[in-house]
């Protein structure tokens, strides 16, 4: 059956508080401040949809345990109160299982990534413009760079099948499940003397003939065609960190700091649809 753009746009972010962990329950709590500062990049004032969500999110973290009035306060308590988990049953304990699901701090976590979308999307609204593309290489790794290409490759919630994370800390989150790239930005900087390529900085999707500048937390992304497609929502910017050092002449990462270079960084996403994609298949963005 044929999925239209309207239909695509409307889906909603279901989020399963079952596959948190307690490490990605800290992450994704501690991402916050700067994932709302990647949102409202280039606003001068919060649209209405976004406020709401603001509100619905400052709402649960007092609920978890935040005191204060702006986010970076706000979830710094909650933060650090599932730190103390991490310590006492293990990173990978299931959140779930320690909190319950009715707990407010599990609720808080559950809440995150939907309201974060919800503001993203609505911010997203007033900038995305359809454009099609091409997913020209799909990259995969048991951890660390580079990526090795793969002809296709399955999508489910926490990313793709046979890709994993050298390090969990700061990568895995749900919110973190795929990471992109744009082949003309590595274009770019090749042509100006580093010797980057593409999977050299750890994206598991290199995309071509996208306006990369144009995108931003918020914007969807459809894989494939309308009978079967996978579709990913863009959750944040990737930081760079020293495990990318190699692909950059000067031995800087800075390069794809979005706070320094905006348009030139990798992007994550959540999924939304998962499904099975092939290097060369068609993309979009949804407008």
């Amino acid at each position: 059956m044929t999925v239209s753009n309207a239909e695509l746009k409307a889906l909603p972010l279901k989020v399963d508080p079952s596959i948190f962990d307690l490490e990605d329950a800290a992450g994704t709590v501690g991402g916050i401040p700067h994932r709302w500062r990647w949102i409202m990049y280039g606003l001068e004032e919060i649209p209405g949809g976004a406020l709401i969500a603001l509100e619905h999110l400052s709402e649960g973290l007092l609920s978890a345990g935040g005191t204060g009035t702006d986010l970076g306060e706000l979830a710094l308590g909650p933060e650090m109160e599932l730190r103390n988990l991490v310590r006492q049953h293990g990173a990978r304990t299931n959140m779930v299982e320690v909190l319950g699901a009715d707990d407010p701090l599990a609720l808080a976590v559950e809440s995150t990534d939907s309201l974060l979308s919800a503001a993203g999307r609505a911010v997203a609204g007033h900038f995305s413009h359809p454009q099609t593309g091409i997913l020209d290489r799909i990259g995969v790794s048991d951890g660390g760079v580079p990526k090795k290409s793969a002809d296709s490759a399955s999508i489910g919630a926490r990313g793709l099948e046979d890709d994993t994370q050298k390090t969990r800390r700061h990568h895995g989150r749900p919110f973190q499940a795929v990471c992109l790239f744009s082949a003309e930005v590595i274009s770019e900087l090749r042509s100006e003397g580093h010797p980057i390529t593409a999977g050299s900085v750890g994206e598991n999707l290199t995309v071509s003939g996208i306006d990369w500048s144009g995108i931003r937390p918020g914007t969807r992304l459809v894989i494939g065609d309308n009978d079967d497609p996978v579709v990913l929502e863009i959750t944040s910017w990737a930081p760079p960190c020293t495990n990318i050092l190699g692909s950059f002449s000067d031995g800087s990462f800075r390069h794809l700091d979005f706070d320094l270079h905006p348009g030139r960084a990798r992007a994550y996403a959540w999924v939304l649809v998962p499904g099975d994609i092939q290097a060369g298949d068609p993309l979009r963005i949804l407008p």
